[in-house]
């Protein structure tokens, strides 16, 4: 009878609908040792372990305490709560499937493929059945030595101030200040995006989690008005993620190349070293050394863009909170110095980031990201005269993305539109400075659909 109910309760409820693919999307969004940034969980009130205690055989009540336990990203203890279950109702797919997906995230890959392979063969709710191929699936791949993966992707922008006026309408020289005319005001524009993306993993032969990465990626930018800020950037990293005990280090390399108007622009070429130390299920500290050479060209919009070029080093410390099953907070500060051959291009900054990450439901998620960061120049630049420059920067984005299938509500859906995401954000960049030329702001706003494949 409790079995029935309970059965009747979760298969039929809607919540399941949402609660798998959901977990499989945020697998795509976190680390796999990152359990507690899983999400969909059905909806129930919090069980406490008195409540348990005082009727221990309810099984119904047991499973909504697992529940409990994995929304406090107590997973070793909901894994345990779930083995006791399954010892008193064997058959029941509800707790089977939620006892395959907390192994899954607890790395026990080998006793969750045998828990979905079993669950197959059971006799289930087909939107259940769906989910859990769904997630068998993508265990299969975790499985795979090598994996692949592409992203695509089309969007609109629109910017307030794409080129980066002076709000001032002003220019500031040696000579004195003169109002700016024509294109060099603020302006607004709109513009069509494109991205593709392909990334590779490979899994080396060691007793440890080691693992090779790399990436090619391609963006463009059409301005609708604004020709000259028409953009592409083509981008190439290679690295690698390596477990030293409790330490992960993950070296990387990169290549950038700027393209605007047709003219090359930027060549930058970087190394990062990253190192990870998970202190307990909510908490991960890090830290990361960044160095990278920045060439600029000269182009037709920036006829003296060479003498920018020069050497960024910094080094950030960080940590992320998981907060229950659904939120990861990202605090980091930065301390990074540019050194070009011009002294008046040359600052010393300091940089404050916070982001945050919440699964909302249903595969949508929000992204917020703010930061500031103070930027003070070694001498002043001689076109503006005797000033030193010293620029206050704060940028805020958020970004909310959307999977097609939740958005028109379809029960079922094609697997060639799996992955299909739609996402809208907005940002608002402010540049303050003693300098009025270098005083400006943009706010900005777009929405971009995209398709992710995995291979």
């Amino acid at each position: 009878m409790i079995c029935d109910r309970l059965h009747r309760h979760f298969c039929g409820d809607q919540t399941w609908r949402i609660v798998l693919p959901l977990l499989v999307f945020s697998l795509c969004l976190a680390p796999p040792a990152h359990a507690e940034t899983a999400d969909g969980l059905p909806a129930a009130e919090a069980v406490t372990y008195d409540q348990v205690l005082a009727d221990p055989d309810n099984i119904e009540l047991s499973y909504l305490y697992a529940i409990s336990q994995i929304r406090r990203s107590d997973l070793l203890g909901a894994s345990a709560t779930l083995d006791r279950l399954i010892l008193l109702a064997p058959k029941e797919p509800n707790i089977r499937a939620l006892r395959a997906i907390v192994l899954y995230r607890l790395d026990n890959l080998r006793e969750a493929e045998k828990e979905f392979a079993d669950l197959l063969t059971l006799d289930l709710d087909p939107e259940l059945r769906s989910g859990i191929e769904r997630y068998a699936a993508e265990l299969d791949r975790r499985g795979q030595q090598t994996r692949m993966n592409l992203l695509t992707s089309i969007g609109y922008q629109y910017d307030t101030n794409r080129a980066g006026a002076p709000n001032s309408g002003q220019v500031r020289t040696f000579l004195g200040t003169f109002d700016l005319e024509g294109e060099g005001r603020k302006e607004d524009d709109h513009s069509l995006t494109s991205l593709i993306r392909f990334g590779i993993e490979h899994d080396l032969a060691t007793q440890n989690r080691n693992t090779l990465f790399g990436s090619v990626s391609g963006y463009g930018a059409d301005q609708f008005q604004l020709d000259d800020f028409d953009t592409v950037d083509l981008s190439a990293q290679v690295g690698g993620r390596f477990e030293f005990g409790a330490i992960f280090l993950t070296p990387s390399v990169s290549y950038d190349h700027l393209i605007m108007d047709g003219d090359s622009y930027i060549d930058s070429i970087g190394a990062s070293l990253r190192a990870d130390m998970r202190i307990n299920d909510p908490v991960n500290l890090w830290i990361r050394g960044d160095m990278a050479w920045i060439d600029y060209a000269n182009t037709t919009l920036y006829p003296t863009g060479d003498l920018q070029s020069g050497g960024d080093v910094g080094i950030t410390v960080g940590s992320d909170f998981y907060l229950g099953t659904d939120h990861r907070l990202t605090v980091s500060a930065t301390h990074h110095g540019y050194n070009s051959d011009q002294d008046w291009e040359s600052f010393v900054g300091e940089r404050v980031n916070v982001n945050h990450t919440w699964l909302i439901g249903g595969g949508a998620f929000l992204l917020t990201d703010v930061f500031a960061e103070y930027d003070n120049y070694d001498m002043a630049d001689p076109i503006t005269g005797e000033t030193e420059r010293d620029d206050w920067i704060y940028r805020g984005r958020l970004t909310l993305g959307v999977p097609v299938q939740t958005l028109v509500g379809a029960k079922e859906w094609p697997t060639l539109l799996d992955g299909l995401t739609l996402s809208i954000y907005g940002e608002y960049y402010r540049a303050d400075s003693n300098i009025t030329n270098y005083e400006y702001d943009n706010a900005r706003g777009g929405m971009t659909i995209s398709k992710r494949w995995q291979f």
